[in-house]
């Protein structure tokens, strides 16, 4: 048996029917350890919010004051 080891861009639309087109035909197994699981959205959420955590600023008790914005003396 022989290993075909493919990089491709897993947001290419072509490349991944190709890739599920060539694994329906049956005659190619896939190797589950070698394929990468896809993150869910709340996953990415997830980091993105601990990443971001440290670096929020409390604005509950702010009130734009538009005559100040406007003062340019």
């Amino acid at each position: 048996m022989a290993t075909i080891v493919l990089d491709y861009n897993a947001r290419n639309v072509q490349a991944k029917k190709a890739i599920e087109y060539i694994l329906s035909l049956g005659i190619f197994k896939a190797q589950k350890h070698i394929i990468e699981e896809k993150e869910t959205l709340s996953e990415k959420n997830e980091k993105i919010d601990k990443i971001f955590n440290k670096y929020l600023i409390d604005l509950s008790d702010f009130k734009f004051n538009r005559d100040d914005a406007n003062n340019y003396d």
